[in-house]
């Protein structure tokens, strides 16, 4: 997966988010599985960021500045 495509994980997870909020917010069903849904797909893309940049070349130069 590239960092492109992490990052749109991320926001389709916000878009979840959003989604589950509004739902909770109306007492509407489902509204936990939304939240849940966009909890797990946010965490997903964050693991997936911290690898990407933990394995990019120049991090250990930019740690050392």
């Amino acid at each position: 997966m590239t960092a492109r495509q992490a990052i749109m994980l991320f926001l389709v997870g916000a878009a979840f988010g959003i989604l589950g909020a509004l739902f909770k917010i109306q007492h509407w069903p489902y509204a936990g599985e939304f939240l849940i849904t966009s909890s797990a797909l946010e965490a997903i893309a964050v693991i997936v960021l911290v690898f990407k940049v933990g394995r990019y070349p120049g991090f250990k130069d930019f740690l050392d500045q």
